[in-house]
Order: C-alpha cells, then structure tokens, then sequence
C-alpha cells in the first residue's frame, strides 16, 4: 500500500493538467479583453505595456481608451502618501473608461525597487498574472493555491519593494 499522501489521486497532489487548463481559460478571456495599464510609474507603466504587446493583449491607456476596459493594471510609485488614495483618484479620474465590474491591479513601487534588476520585473508580470487568473478562472478545489515557485515569487517582489494588491 503506498502511503505517500502526494501519491495521484490521494491527498493534497493536483496535477498540473488542471493549472494548464486554468491557465488556458484565462489566455482565451484576456486575448478578447480590453486591458489598461496607466499610472504614475511611468516607466514601470512602459514595461508592463511592452510585454503585454508582445504577448498580444488588446491595451489601451485612460487616455486612449475607445471601450470599457475590464482588467485596468496600476502602477504607482509609493512615495510615503496613501497609495489607496492615489489608486482611488486615477480610477475616479476616467469612471467612463472602466466598467463597474473591472478586476483592479495595483502594483506599488517602493523607493528601493527602483534599483531592482529586470528579471524581478519579469517575475512581476508573473504575479500579476496569477492574480488575473485567481480572479477570472473558474474556481475549482486548489485555485486559488500558490505553488513554491510562486510563493518565492511573491517574498523576492516583496523583499525587491513591489506590492501587488488586488482591488477590485
């Protein structure tokens, strides 16, 4: 009898078909959805905007919105005032360019992640992209579970000066 409680179909073990599988929905949903990824970190703004063309995604700015984003992206610089404050006034700025029921992403640059190196940027496009998939993806037993690799994302964006909040 095997004891091993990671063993297939027993215990906690999900395999990886069915994070494949979430990952899939969620690449289908954002190929049609309109994104907008703005704020006051503009060169943080800049990098997140290169990659998501890259990958193909439909962007806009709430400057150059022609419909109601569903996903807006925020990148502001904490600069020692309220961060929310700053996050509340950008979305109130351009209600019309956001639909009610948008996901909103907040990333907040500390002052020493200005110095962080351009892979915990990469692995910053990877957090934001576990929160879409959280937020979007059907939930399922173990969805919304990190995996190790993930969790080590999270503490070097932490430890680098990046928070990543989820607002709506």
């Amino acid at each position: 009898m095997n004891r091993n409680p990671r063993a297939k179909g027993r215990g906690i073990w999900r395999p990886r078909r069915a994070r494949a599988d979430r990952g899939a929905h969620v690449a289908d949903r954002l190929d049609t959805t309109a994104i907008v990824i703005d704020g006051d970190a503009h060169d943080l703004v800049r990098d997140l905007q290169v990659s998501a063309l890259q990958e193909g995604v439909l962007l806009q700015t709430f400057d150059t919105a022609t419909e109601p984003a569903q996903i807006v992206i925020l990148a502001i610089e904490g600069d020692g005032r309220s961060s929310l404050l700053k996050i509340n006034t950008l979305l109130r700025s351009a209600p019309e360019t956001v639909t009610p029921d948008a996901l909103r992403i907040a990333v907040i640059r500390s002052g020493r992640a200005r110095i962080a190196p351009a892979k915990l940027q990469r692995l910053l496009a990877s957090e934001i992209l576990f929160q879409i998939t959280v937020a979007l993806a059907p939930v399922t037993a173990g969805a919304r579970d990190r995996s190790i690799r993930q969790r080590l994302v999270l503490g070097s964006l932490d430890a680098a000066g990046f928070n990543v909040l989820r607002v709506g």
